[in-house]
């Protein structure tokens, strides 16, 4: 479908509250899957981004205005999305979003799918469906298929054969995996209810100037048993988060992975650490890569494993096109 494969594509390509602030554990709500955020505005302003945000707007963010309508140079600052399993997928897209755009994707979405109109509260609402599955829902029916999507437990399968959005909210997109989560959104202005002491809360790692931030927690991964390798880690990580952020003309990236307990995590350091200085030694590795190996640093605290590096703009792009 138009607007559903978009939005996965655009988040996919995201490497995803308001533009220049960071997410922090005690803005996502209990039961959080995963999350994604990703503050392009950040990147556009902040000097070790800019070159990042052009090989991107060149690769990926051409084939989303393509696909979309949605030019996100100039219409999209921020990109925050999550799932729990009380409220299945939630994505918010923040950004001065032209009214020629909003036009275009509807009457798109109109023309791919099966659109059916709705309010709350004097804002309007659209769910989108497959042709497949386009009759009208009654509000028992939809609950129930709501209800029934959400306890798949797998990340954006409730977005797959269909969804609610909304640009009822100026400078705002919301979408959303339920009807009834819509209708939250709308009411509160399209923040997010976190919470700040629930128990199991994912991990959150935070920088100064944050051009992206995920985390899941791999206890929803399914395991491939047919790769030991993967199975072996998966089997024995409870949670994983990411940054990407700008320091100086520099950008740093840290990883953090929470372990079952504290004698996997030293042992999948030591196994980090083997790999970094088999590849240091690799005579036909470009000296740039070598030399970011090289002050790769890993730190494993109990049961996390840290592992951070400096790298300039230049070689994340160099690699990235290899």
């Amino acid at each position: 479908m138009f607007l559903i494969r978009s939005v996965l594509f655009l988040l996919y390509f995201s490497i995803p509250f308001t533009a220049g602030a960071a997410v922090t554990s005690g803005d996502l709500p209990d039961g959080t899957l995963w999350y994604l955020h990703a503050d392009l505005e950040q990147m556009r302003s902040a000097e070790p981004g800019q070159n990042l945000y052009a090989w991107l707007d060149d690769e990926m963010f051409m084939e989303i205005e393509d696909e979309i309508g949605i030019d996100l140079g100039k219409e999209v600052n921020s990109v925050i999305a999550y799932s729990s399993a009380s409220s299945g997928t939630v994505i918010l897209i923040e950004g001065p979003l032209r009214k020629e755009t909003q036009e275009r994707v509807i009457a798109a979405a109109r023309i791919e799918g099966s659109v059916t109109d709705s309010a709350h509260k004097g804002k309007d609402y659209f769910l989108i469906t497959d042709d497949d599955d386009s009759h009208d829902y009654g509000d028992g029916d939809r609950r129930q298929r709501d209800r029934k999507r959400h306890r798949s437990g797998e990340p954006l399968q409730d977005l797959e054969d269909g969804a609610y959005f909304s640009f009822a909210l100026k400078n705002k997109l919301l979408v959303t995996g339920s009807e009834e989560q819509m209708k939250e959104l709308l009411d509160s202005g399209g923040k997010l209810a976190g919470s700040s002491s629930h128990d199991g809360a994912l991990f959150v790692l935070t920088a100064d100037r944050a051009f992206v931030q995920a985390g899941l927690n791999t206890n929803e991964i399914d395991h491939d048993e047919d790769d030991d390798w993967n199975s072996t880690i998966l089997r024995n990580t409870e949670q994983v988060a990411l940054t990407v952020a700008g320091v100086e003309d520099m950008i740093s990236i840290e990883a953090q992975l929470v372990s079952t307990d504290p004698a996997m995590a030293q042992s999948l350091g030591g196994i980090a650490n083997g790999l970094l200085s088999l590849q240091a030694f690799n005579s036909e590795l470009d000296p740039e890569i070598k030399s970011l190996l090289l002050n790769t640093k890993i730190d494993v605290n109990d049961n996390v494993l840290s592992i951070s590096t400096v790298i300039t703009p230049e070689v994340i792009i160099r690699t990235l096109d290899h």
